[in-house]
């Protein structure tokens, strides 16, 4: 997945940290989110023994859980822009003999079409200028018959109950979105995206978890205080107020009172045609 911060998004780039830096965030979002993926997973027919690429994969937390899922006769195979994402991946990924990576744009991963049998990818096409060209990729990417498991948020949809300063996070990334050349709210048009993406069969469920206490309840702090630098470069913020608002959301995620809203998650599963007919560009 792409980074830097700047206020016109003309690349694709990425407005949250890699690598190193953004390890904890990362971390805290599967535990939110993992096991709704593993359940989607399941439900959408992954099996073992099967091909299958995650595209934007990040430091590679959805990877060891594919890799698990299809076991050693299996393979996985990750794919990331971000190179500090890769490596970051191959640690944590590294007692796994079934997986491997790869440092390609999830728009053209260079991968040999129709060589896998299931495609993932979670919190990527919000991310993406032109994520059609994302679910085209996915799609050539797969056997005819092929399964595509597709994650994606709205992240207006986050903030709490009762209204704090949660709702921050909600409002900075609505406003970042048109400015930075990207649809955070893209997890409501997913179903329809992928339908018209040629995929069959293709079914959706929401994932929106609520959290009262504990530390994954910082989510939505630590995800604004990453993309603080592109919200003060477009101007949504200054620094101070940026600070305060990081204070303050971090009091409300301590007052377990309040109840933390994370991001509605759309979960579409689909089917490539068996005909395998090819999208036009």
């Amino acid at each position: 997945m792409e980074q830097k911060a700047s206020r016109n998004n003309t690349k694709g780039e990425y407005v949250l940290a890699t690598g190193d830096a953004a390890a904890k965030r990362l971390q805290i979002l599967n535990n939110i989110y993992g096991i709704g993926a593993q359940q989607i997973l399941c439900e959408a027919g992954i099996q073992p023994g099967m091909r299958v690429a995650d595209l934007g994969c990040g430091v590679g937390m959805v990877t060891r859980l594919l890799a698990e899922l299809v076991g050693p006769e299996g393979e996985v195979v990750g794919v990331d822009l971000s190179v500090d994402q890769i490596e970051k991946a191959r640690e944590l990924c590294g007692s796994f003999s079934n997986v491997s990576f790869v440092a390609a744009s999830a728009t053209d991963s260079q991968l040999p079409p129709e060589s896998f049998d299931l495609v993932y990818s979670r919190f990527l096409l919000i991310h993406l200028t032109e994520p059609e060209m994302a679910l085209r990729e996915m799609h050539d990417l797969l056997k005819p018959g092929g399964i595509l498991v597709c994650e994606d948020g709205d992240l207006t949809t986050a903030g709490s109950e009762p209204f704090s300063k949660l709702h921050a996070f909600s409002i900075l990334f609505g406003q970042l979105g048109p400015m930075w050349g990207v649809d955070y709210t893209l997890g409501r048009r997913l179903f329809r995206m992928v339908r018209e993406a040629n995929f069959d069969n293709a079914h959706i469920t929401f994932n929106q978890p609520v959290i009262a206490q504990g530390e994954n309840k910082r989510l939505l702090e630590l995800s604004v205080a990453e993309a603080g630098p592109a919200f003060v470069a477009a101007g949504l913020i200054t620094n101070d107020e940026l600070a305060e608002t990081l204070v303050k959301m971090k009091l409300v995620a301590d007052d377990e009172s309040v109840l933390a809203l994370m991001p509605r998650m759309s979960q579409v599963w689909a089917q490539k045609p068996l005909g395998g007919m090819k999208i036009a560009a």
